[in-house]
């Protein structure tokens, strides 16, 4: 096995950009409280109360997931990632906006309600827990992203394989392989390559063997199953990124107490573990000869989410948000990540087997995308959700020189992930409406939010209230009315 190599032989960290050198700021990115409240209440579309004007062509759906049901049977979950999902939209038309908020309803979630208690996740009770960790059961939750596939809504989560939803009222139609194609779990960020015109993912199988399962779904014809490799330890493996060619892992060193998982022994974050000494995993996979995987080892570190990536001059360039460890996972169960991530840029060299790290921003930030017609491809901006102290910002990192343009929101009130939709199909890169769901404190409610990316610091030209708050959401997707 190749051993972890350091940082000054395989990798190089350099910091760059405005406040790159400035002396390190302490700052939060926090989940407000009244944001891991169960979900008021489900609801198919609805009118919206609104306020501006409604930009000419912003027509489509705005569809987010995340947790919304953080007990069961009056025993709060310790983790954000153990509650239920609860996907929610706002749909702009001709006539208005609409939103609507539904439940997932898991298989096992309604087992749990037939039986009158707790059945899945660390709330159950330890025989019940012993159990389910030696049959490898859990709970579908789909309370971490959404997918828009030839015209279906499939909600995610990394442990499991997509549950379908309804796009016309959000309710759940239940678990889909894909045509038998999914062999396990099918995770939570899926990513697509403009220049192929079909979108990649991915799933992490544990057992006597550790796999890590290829996906390619296209946008006409059938999904299909890659390639199956396997990994030397039980790691979490939330996100990865493609290129026009290439799949590319970083497997960072956060691994799976399976002991603990099969004992059902612990609270959720016990159940990981990070070991910095085994060092990140560099896995590259071309696309087109998935059998031909290049591998390596670098310096630890972990990223939660990539904005993108792309290929130029023989290196595949990866932008990322990176953390120097994992412990913002067990932050996550307090609702605040106490170190926030940078925005870094990675270069790869397949053949020299190298990794290069820059810091592109100082400023403390999470939610990382980019603008949708440039997936794969080269692009010059990126779109972040900030952390200042007690307020949160929406941000676009211009990647060539560092330089973070950003709208601070008032302080009570928190930005979710931002989704760019482009003014035209043919508009200049970054030109257009950027779109995120916000909560407000004083209000206790939740409300779309638009701005126009040309005066991103002038705030929203537009918004759609919800007369109700919405729990936090993670990730997000854009579904044009035309679609």
């Amino acid at each position: 096995m190749m051993q972890p190599s350091t940082l000054g032989s395989n990798s190089r960290f350099v910091p760059r950009g405005p406040g790159a050198h400035a002396p390190h700021e302490r700052q939060r990115l926090e989940i407000p409280q009244a944001q891991r409240r169960s979900l008021a209440r489900e609801h198919g579309f609805e009118s919206l109360l609104t306020e501006g004007m409604l930009p000419e062509g912003l027509r489509g759906t705005l569809v987010r997931n995340g947790p919304g049901l953080f007990e069961s049977f009056g025993v709060p979950y310790p983790h954000l990632f153990e509650a239920d999902g609860a996907p929610s939209a706002v749909r702009l038309d001709g006539a208005g906006a609409f939103g609507a908020q539904r439940l997932v309803q898991s298989s096992e979630l309604l087992e749990e309600r037939a039986a009158g208690r707790p059945l899945y996740g660390t709330v159950a009770a330890w025989p019940r827990r012993l159990t389910n960790g030696f049959a490898m059961r859990t709970k579908n939750t789909a309370n971490t992203s959404v997918m828009s596939w030839q015209g279906r809504l499939l909600g995610l989560m990394e442990a499991a394989p997509p549950t379908e939803l309804n796009p016309t009222d959000l309710t759940t139609l239940g678990v889909t392989r894909l045509g038998d194609v999914v062999r396990g779990p099918f995770s939570a960020h899926p990513h697509r390559v403009v220049g192929r015109r079909a979108s990649y993912n991915f799933g992490v199988s544990y057992g006597r063997e550790v796999s890590l399962d290829l996906y390619e779904l296209p946008d006409v014809g059938a999904a299909r199953h890659l390639a199956r490799l396997r990994l030397e330890r039980a790691v979490m493996l939330h996100d990865f990124i493609a290129t026009e060619n290439h799949l590319v892992f970083l497997v960072a060193p956060a691994e799976v107490q399976v002991w603990r998982a099969l004992l059902g022994i612990g609270g959720f974050s016990q159940l990981f573990e990070w070991h910095p000494e085994h060092g990140t995993e560099v896995i590259i996979v071309p696309i087109d000869r998935p059998g031909e995987v290049k591998r390596f080892r670098t310096e630890a570190f972990y990223q939660w989410h990539f904005a993108g990536a792309f290929e130029r001059l023989g290196e595949l360039v990866l932008d990322l948000v990176a953390y120097p460890d994992f412990a913002s996972f067990g932050d996550l169960e307090q609702g605040v990540i106490s170190e926030p991530g940078r925005y870094e840029r990675v270069r790869l060299n397949p053949r020299s087997a190298t990794l290069h790290r820059e810091r592109l921003s100082s400023v403390p930030c999470e939610f990382p995308r980019i603008d949708p017609r440039f997936e794969g491809r080269e692009f010059t901006q990126a779109w972040v959700v900030t952390a200042r102290g007690a307020q949160t910002g929406l941000g676009r990192v211009h990647t060539a020189s560092g330089e973070l343009e950003e709208y601070l929101l008032p302080a009570g009130t928190f930005a979710s992930e931002g989704i760019l939709v482009p003014r035209t199909p043919d508009a200049p890169e970054g030109d257009g409406w950027l779109l995120s769901l916000v909560y407000d404190g004083a209000s206790d409610r939740s409300h779309l939010a638009v701005f126009d990316t040309q005066e991103l610091c002038a705030g929203p030209v537009f918004r759609a209230f919800f007369d109700h708050h919405v729990p936090v959401t993670f990730h997000g997707i854009w579904i044009p009315a035309e679609n």
